[in-house]
């Protein structure tokens, strides 16, 4: 499978061309085509829901919208920002928790150009991604997080049904990670709603808002697009095995991506 880039908004240096192809050189990917595999779609277990289940894959983008648009951002997440894009720039991106086999966060994962698939209960609607064979949960009882609930890599997600439309909300995110390969920052009072439908039969859009009080100046909004693949099945990914890219003494790992431009 081959991975292919969006639109330059500026030309990229020969270093940062070299960083991006040490992301996927770094770590291990999974064999995701199975010609002999069934379509997952009959893995959809609730007659009430819409379906949108599937094994699903976006490539060509590492920056959280396509454009590489990004939130206008307050101090001092712009200094934090500038900072990280900074030692990017120089090859040497700073920061990054994957890069120590960390989970890369929310909405991060949903940047990372490997597959992942969606199986729907009548109760949730579970994400699992090939990527570090992470999970994601998203709960359609009612219940909400705590203000006891410690923050997590993928915070806490309650949706609901907006007819054809999941309608999603995630907040209680550690406030460490990222917002994407570039190292967009967020702090610990992001709140992402999605909305996810299936546009077509083969296509999946998710939509996600950022709203951040402490980080941005007003919400953010980026639009992501899958493409279904029904005969894959999600390979066995363990970072750990192979992380050519942890970080040294210094803190600097060793792939990044272009930068983002202001929107």
């Amino acid at each position: 499978m081959s991975h292919t880039f969006g639109p330059r908004t500026a030309p990229l240096r020969g270093s940062r061309i070299a960083i991006i192809a040490l992301l996927f050189l770094g770590t291990q990917m999974g064999a995701v085509a199975a010609a002999d595999a069934p379509p997952i779609n009959e893995l959809h277990a609730d007659p009430n829901q819409p379906d949108v289940s599937g094994v699903w894959l976006e490539t060509g983008y590492f920056t959280l919208s396509p454009d590489r648009a990004v939130p206008l951002l307050k101090p001092p997440f712009d200094a934090l920002y500038a900072k990280r894009l900074k030692a990017l720039d120089a090859g040497q991106p700073i920061d990054d928790v994957t890069a120590r086999c960390l989970p890369p966060g929310m909405p991060h994962i949903m940047v990372v150009p490997y597959p992942f698939e969606i199986v729907q209960t009548p109760g949730r609607v579970l994400f699992l991604f090939e990527y570090a064979s992470q999970v994601r949960r998203i709960y359609l009882d009612g219940r909400t997080p705590s203000d006891d609930d410690d923050p997590t890599y993928y915070g806490f997600s309650s949706g609901h049904w907006d007819g054809s439309t999941l309608v999603v909300q995630t907040s209680r995110i550690r406030a460490e990670t990222q917002d994407d390969f570039s190292g967009l920052p967020h702090s610990d009072a992001l709140v992402i709603t999605e909305r996810i439908r299936r546009i077509d039969h083969d296509t999946l859009e998710d939509q996600l808002t950022l709203t951040d009080p402490k980080a941005y100046a007003r919400p953010f909004t980026a639009v992501r697009r899958y493409k279904l693949h029904p005969t894959w099945t999600i390979g066995e990914y363990v970072c750990e095995e192979n992380n050519r890219n942890a970080p040294g003494a210094n803190g600097v790992t060793g792939f990044g991506v272009p930068p983002a431009r202001d929107r």
